[in-house]
């Protein structure tokens, strides 16, 4: 079976089981059936951006989502997010010592107006540094 435009060989559907063959056997099962799937068509030329996007997608999809590499992309996220975690644990360690010097020493004496505001401003603070930047770049699990 020779494939030979990019309709013809995104059209082609991998047999069942195919998403938890390794990367060897998918590449041994395509050469058993003498199907050769390069990575530039023959119609490459005549492809508008959007199309050649779709046909790269197609072909990672088909030859690169291997469970291998799900395990590593899942293995790396984990080690991202584990990262994250400590840095979140060491900021908030951070903002309770900070807490506990205002509200935990006699340095301001009975001031308890002026520790609230120091609170406030650093609970404030907080959040705006360092709280909602870490949320936003918090790692996402691997589709």
């Amino acid at each position: 079976m020779t494939l030979r435009t990019s309709r013809e060989l995104m059209a082609w559907q991998p047999p069942t089981g195919w998403r938890e063959l390794s990367s060897e056997q998918r590449h041994a099962f395509l050469d058993r059936h003498s199907i050769r799937i390069p990575i530039k068509p023959a119609d490459w030329e005549d492809l508008d951006h959007n199309q050649r996007m779709a046909y790269f997608a197609w072909h990672d999809r088909l030859l690169r989502d291997t469970p291998e590499a799900r395990t590593a992309k899942q293995r790396e996220y984990r080690a991202k997010l584990r990262a994250w975690r400590v840095l979140m644990g060491w900021w908030i360690l951070c903002l309770l010592a900070a807490l506990g010097l205002v509200w935990g020493t006699e340095a301001l004496g009975d001031a308890v107006g002026v520790r609230i505001v120091i609170t406030v401003f650093t609970l404030g603070m907080y959040n705006v540094a360092l709280f909602i930047p870490m949320s936003l770049t918090k790692p996402v699990p691997p589709r």
